[in-house]
């Protein structure tokens, strides 16, 4: 989706079309990356746009299967390895061809949970030290505006070591990733561009 999310009409399709445009735009900045770079962390950080794709992918899925299964309580032993930081890590085996897939089917599934489920369901929480008292869970308008939230937050670090691995950045990405061609304002970007 180039640029902006698209004009909504309503709450959903606001919901859906922020959610769309943030997730396409982390993608993006994978664009063009080798499996070498998808590992790369030039900042002082020890992310990568590799990790960042992974930990996006497993709460998006967990976020999601959280709405899905609303109001019924969710349980899923991929949050062990959230908590563990295993999610930011790119395995040996796993490629920036397998980490699109899985980011893909991802943006797939949420996208759903926007376009059907019930936003004012609760998804309830388990209690921790952390929930004011009497807390008992998340809307699925919350779990949406959360994933929103999120999916920004990383998309902005992966924008940055993207920029740190080779000077690429957002709107050449996505003119280049979309297919755009030059736009006059922007240009698409090529992999021999500084």
């Amino acid at each position: 989706m180039p640029f902006m999310a698209p004009p909504a009409d309503s709450e959903r399709a606001g919901l859906r079309g922020f959610l769309a445009q943030q997730l396409d735009g982390l993608r993006h900045t994978a664009f063009g990356l080798t499996e070498a770079q998808i590992r790369l962390s030039p900042a002082r950080s020890t992310l990568t746009v590799g990790g960042l794709l992974k930990h996006v992918t497993l709460t998006v899925n967990a976020w999601s299967a959280r709405a899905e299964a609303a109001p019924e309580l969710f349980s899923d032993p991929r949050l062990d390895a959230m908590a563990e930081g295993d999610d930011f890590r790119v395995r040996e085996d796993e490629t920036l061809a397998s980490l699109l897939a899985a980011h893909d089917a991802a943006t797939a599934r949420a996208l759903a949970v926007a376009d059907t489920a019930d936003l004012d369901a609760v998804a309830p929480a388990r209690p921790a030290p952390w929930f004011p008292d009497g807390f008992e869970g998340w809307t699925v308008r919350w779990i949406l505006l959360h994933v929103i939230e999120e999916v920004a937050r990383h998309a902005g670090h992966a924008d940055i070591l993207r920029e740190e691995i080779d000077g690429a950045t957002g709107y050449p990405l996505i003119a280049a990733a979309e297919g755009l061609g030059d736009l006059g304002f922007v240009q698409p970007w090529t992999p021999d561009r500084d």
